[in-house]
């Protein structure tokens, strides 16, 4: 007779720390992705900026808000809100948005890498 013994206190100790594994996984994709973002809207923006200040000033925020996971990204200048909403713009100046689409796919892309 032959006996097999297994020593489960690795598996234990990795179950016990996979919440935090996982957050912590999760916390580099949201700070990739909002970078790709930021990067997206200052290269691809359709103002001229003439001081720089609207192009330099964008920024973003990874946060959790309970379970969820936000990624935001705004306009650091007053007038921003301008360049994105003002209907006599007609959306001419807006980029926010289409920042943050651009990085939808490669962000569902990196969370099936964590095969969670």
């Amino acid at each position: 007779m032959s006996d097999f013994t297994l020593d489960g206190s690795e598996l234990i100790n990795n179950l016990k720390n996979m919440n935090k594994r996982v957050q912590i996984g999760l916390n580099e994709i949201g700070d990739t992705t909002a970078q790709k973002m930021k990067t997206y809207a200052q290269t691809n923006h359709p103002w001229e900026d003439q001081s720089h200040s609207a192009t330099d000033e964008i920024t973003t925020e990874v946060k959790w808000e309970g379970t969820a996971l936000d990624i935001s990204i705004t306009h650091g200048v007053d007038y921003g809100i301008w360049l994105e909403t003002r209907e006599s713009f007609d959306g001419k100046y807006q980029i926010l948005e289409e920042a943050r689409d651009s990085q939808i796919e490669e962000f569902g892309q990196m969370i099936k890498a964590l095969k969670l």
